[in-house]
């Protein structure tokens, strides 16, 4: 399991977006106070373009886990081409 925690001191003024299907939360208010502003937007044109989407994995975990799982699966499609070149049986 991945630990993904982020700590973001916000700025009067600012934004803060994230993707709604990472897991995300907020601390208690400590001083002063906070105010949410919560929008849901659906397209599939954005979804479309996930190729587009850059690499995260340095904070994400889901993104970390991903990254793992494709480079595990070109290194084990890689090993079964070189076997097969070699005229050995996969493992």
């Amino acid at each position: 399991m991945f630990l993904e925690i982020l700590d973001y001191s916000h700025v009067p003024g600012h934004a803060v977006l994230h993707r709604g299907r990472h897991r995300h939360g907020a601390r208690a208010t400590v001083s002063g106070r906070r105010v949410n502003l919560l929008l849901w937007c659906r397209s599939s044109v954005f979804r479309e373009l996930r190729k587009y989407q850059k690499d995260f994995s340095s904070w994400c975990g889901e993104c970390q886990r991903e990254k793992i799982e494709r480079q595990q699966n070109s290194i084990a499609a890689t090993k079964e081409e070189l076997l097969k070149r070699e005229g050995k049986p996969a493992p």
